[in-house]
């Protein structure tokens, strides 16, 4: 018999609205999570190479995947002003869970986040991916890749993740590092079967209250879904 088909262009709505389903009921610590973000746009002028941050949609986004999913062990490439870092840290903080770290590093900058929470942040400034991940260890649950992995990054990497581990991916448009990354990671046999959720769309954002659109997708796993009656 024929199975049912499920596109990525159809799961990634029906994916969103899961995720971000309690916006409306999450105000308060949306409201604290913009905050957050506005402090750490003045840690721009420690910057030695100043570029460009996620959006807040983006960032409610990373909160929102961190809550929901509950990830113990995560890796971030990109730090920067730590606007990603936070929004991940709070949700897992959020989430009410174990105690949980995240690993994450900056080529270009050597700025500190003022992070205060219950989740370990474990910085690696003005060090490139590959020698953050040659000194990481163990299984973690979830990465965010905000900067281009290359050949030696995926071989450290395959020793850092497993068929379950989620992979989000920034820049997801167009020609950027978002869409190269998938190409390469794709490669991956441990992540053969991830399912691509594209990023959340603008109208969806708008309809939340957002005037910013994301650019954050996610490799999810297959083990991670599961059907149900009720929702």
């Amino acid at each position: 018999m024929k199975p049912f088909n499920l596109s990525s262009r159809l799961f990634t709505t029906v994916f969103w609205q899961g995720i971000l389903q309690n916006t409306d009921q999450w105000r308060s610590e949306l409201a604290a999570l913009s905050d957050a973000l506005k402090r750490l746009d003045d840690l721009r002028t420690a910057a030695d190479y100043n570029t460009g941050s996620i959006s807040n949609s983006a960032a409610w986004c990373l909160y929102s995947l961190a809550r929901y999913f509950q990830p113990l062990h995560v890796i971030e490439i990109g730090t920067f002003i730590g606007k990603s870092t936070w929004a991940l840290a709070q949700g897992m903080d959020d989430h009410q869970g174990g105690p949980g770290d995240i690993f994450t590093c900056d080529l270009s900058n050597n700025i500190k986040v003022p992070w205060t929470g219950k989740t370990k942040l474990v910085q690696f400034p003005k060090t490139s991916s590959t020698e953050m991940l040659k000194r990481l260890s163990g299984i973690h649950d979830l990465c965010f890749l905000d900067g281009r992995v290359g050949d030696e990054d995926l071989k450290r990497l395959d020793s850092l993740i497993d068929q379950n581990t989620i992979i989000v991916l920034d820049d997801f448009e167009g020609m950027e590092k978002g869409v190269a990354n998938l190409k390469n990671l794709k490669t991956m046999p441990k992540l053969a079967n991830h399912f691509l959720i594209y990023p959340a769309s603008e109208n969806y954002l708008q309809e939340l209250g957002f005037t910013s659109h994301s650019t954050v997708a996610v490799m999810l796993p297959l083990s991670r879904v599961a059907l149900s009656n009720q929702g």
